[in-house]
């Protein structure tokens, strides 16, 4: 059923690039996009049920959590694209609309000419603001030269917004690449390369600011000189009004999205919109007017606001239960290995023994799989042999050797690389780590579900205005979690906490 309605989703979106791309009116346009965005929404309600359906069906839980993991990252997807055939159709409004205006100016700058009789000229009015008489007769030399400098560079902010998309449209394919890998090397290799081109759309925001503000500024001033010189403060009052919600907004925003600058440009452009709409009022540029509102209404905050980038660190620890193998599979030529240690996440394992010299393979009855190391215990030869997540799982494995005859096996574990001989103890000293979450009044019942698939013991308590959710056994689990739950909700403020 979800492949049938991915398949649906994507013949959407296929259909609302095409038609961008072939030129077809804007309402057919609007139409596929609101297609496309109910489609991403239906798509979001089969996810909140399956995740009801994981609390209630307890003996199905491992095959719908693969479920949901794999519509998460669907909808990643969906959610990308959407945006892209959003910003196509934005741009393309944009063009034939500045198509339609640009006939008009011509039209009345030809009749302009053929009246060459008339006492007053007749200035055209421009689709373009400050293209406008008014601006020649309002503004010194140098103002006039600096509005229309700022008006020329506006596009080169849309082309390097444009270029972050490209970036970002890389980033996200990376992301997938990143869940879709099977071994440590290979997501290292995703990683690393996910740096490099957040290198590249960090150095491409930094270019957006820098130019967007400088532009937005420039213009505020000078459409400030002209209401003031003309008397219009009201529409100053107005404008500031606008400007300081709409910085309110885009700082509050930009938490929730990937690129501070796209929201920022957004924002910041829309009030600016709106104070060019007032200004052309002013001076009756009905044409100029029409065109500022219809750019307003082309720009959409989804547009802007991108999903974020969020790599949730995985951990590739090989688990696999204990087997007996007669005769025993390792040999001279298949020596038992050495311990395999990993930095991130959590292993339980049983240690057979510790040794001064290594012991006969026929001692150790076929089991499999073993490792050894010599770098704890003082040098000496400690054996281990399988690899669990839980410590539940590991206890049946310490029973099961137990029935083999091994005469003291005992559970030992690493977490984030630390070798852990003593669980009792350890646990006396640390309890784990609990995620602190603040920012929400109530926590979601979507984040709720999706913490207990990940963490089916986690506990939910309130202290003060935070919430306490836990515990997790690792660092690591609970900064997956909480990474997790804050690309779910960006108002989610998260925080690790050590329980002592």
């Amino acid at each position: 059923m979800k492949r049938c309605f991915i398949a649906l989703m994507a013949s959407c979106l296929i259909s609302g690039v095409s038609l961008a791309q072939s030129g077809i009116n804007t309402a057919l346009l609007e139409q596929q996009v609101e297609q496309m965005q109910n489609s991403i929404d239906s798509l979001n309600v089969v996810i909140s049920q399956a995740r009801e359906r994981y609390a209630q069906e307890v003996e199905s839980r491992e095959q719908i959590a693969k479920s949901i993991a794999a519509m998460e990252v669907e909808a990643i997807e969906l959610k990308r694209k959407y945006n892209k055939a959003l910003l196509e159709l934005t741009q393309y409004e944009q063009k034939q609309y500045a198509h339609s205006g640009n006939e008009q100016q011509v039209v009345l700058e030809r009749s302009v000419a053929e009246d060459t009789s008339g006492v007053a000229t007749f200035y055209p009015k421009r689709a373009n603001l400050v293209a406008n008489r008014i601006f020649d007769t309002s503004l010194s030399a140098a103002d006039l030269k600096l509005v229309r400098s700022m008006q020329s560079k506006e596009s080169q902010v849309v082309a390097q917004i444009k270029e972050y998309l490209r970036v970002y449209d890389k980033m996200v394919t990376l992301q997938l690449e990143y869940e879709r890998v099977d071994n440590q090397i290979a997501a290292d290799s995703v990683l690393q390369l996910l740096d490099s081109v957040r290198g590249k759309a960090e150095l491409t925001e930094q270019t957006i600011k820098d130019r967007w503000h400088d532009i937005f500024d420039n213009k505020i001033y000078i459409y400030n000189l002209m209401m003031e010189r003309d008397g219009k403060l009201d529409i100053i009052s107005k404008a500031e009004n606008s400007i300081a919600t709409a910085l309110m907004t885009s700082e509050q925003k930009s938490e929730q999205c990937e690129s501070e600058a796209l929201v920022e440009y957004f924002y910041r452009k829309k009030a600016l919109l709106n104070y060019e709409a007032q200004v052309a009022g002013v001076y009756e540029l009905s044409t100029a007017k029409d065109s500022l509102l219809r750019v307003d209404k082309s720009m959409t905050e989804s547009s802007f606001c991108l999903p974020r980038v969020t790599i949730v660190r995985r951990a590739f620890i090989e688990h696999e239960p204990i087997k007996v193998i007669k005769p025993t599979i390792y040999n001279p030529k298949n020596p038992i290995p050495h311990t395999k240690i990993y930095d991130y996440g959590t292993v339980y394992r049983v240690r057979i023994g510790i040794f001064t010299k290594r012991p006969n393979l026929s001692a150790l009855k076929g089991i499999t799989p073993l490792s050894y190391t010599d770098k704890y215990h003082n040098g000496k030869y400690a054996y281990f042999v399988g690899g669990y997540r839980s410590e539940e799982e590991a206890q049946q494995g310490v029973a099961y050797l137990k029935r083999l005859g091994f005469r003291d096996p005992q559970l030992v574990m690493w977490v984030d690389g630390e070798y852990i001989s003593n669980i009792a103890e350890w646990k006396s000293r640390n309890l784990g780590f609990n995620i602190e979450i603040t920012g929400v009044t109530t926590i979601p019942d979507d984040v709720k579900a999706h913490i207990s698939l990940r963490n089916e013991q986690a506990r939910f308590s309130r202290v003060g205005s935070a919430f306490i959710v836990g515990p997790f056994a690792s660092k690591a689990d609970a900064d997956k979690v909480a990474s997790e739950v804050h690309a779910m909700n960006g108002n989610i403020k998260v925080e690790i906490k050590s329980v002592k």
